[in-house]
């Protein structure tokens, strides 16, 4: 059994490219929100989405039952990396 603490799932392929293939679409697929950009992070406590300010509604009318919308680049929005950081103990497995 893997001891995965944390799962990111971005947005990209493995080429960087902002719209996908289809078969690129793992965001899309666990999460249910389409849009081109943004991250989502599972843990055992939570499921959330970081994505910017062009996709807020979007977002909000798309995520799936049980997601968090964290609306991405706003002063008070804390990055993915800081949050895995306050939220996972040391040593986790991301």
């Amino acid at each position: 059994e893997l001891a995965i603490d944390a799962f990111i799932v971005p947005s990209d392929d493995p080429h960087q490219s902002e719209y996908v293939a289809t078969c690129y679409e793992r965001r899309a697929f666990i999460s249910g929100f389409k849009g081109s950009s943004g991250t989502a992070v599972i843990t055992q406590a939570a499921a959330l989405l970081w994505t910017d300010g062009r996709y807020f509604l979007q977002a909000e009318a798309e995520l799936f039952p049980g997601w968090t919308l964290v609306k991405d680049r706003l002063p008070e929005t804390v990055p993915v990396e800081q949050w895995l950081a306050a939220n996972l103990t040391g040593g986790a497995s991301v």
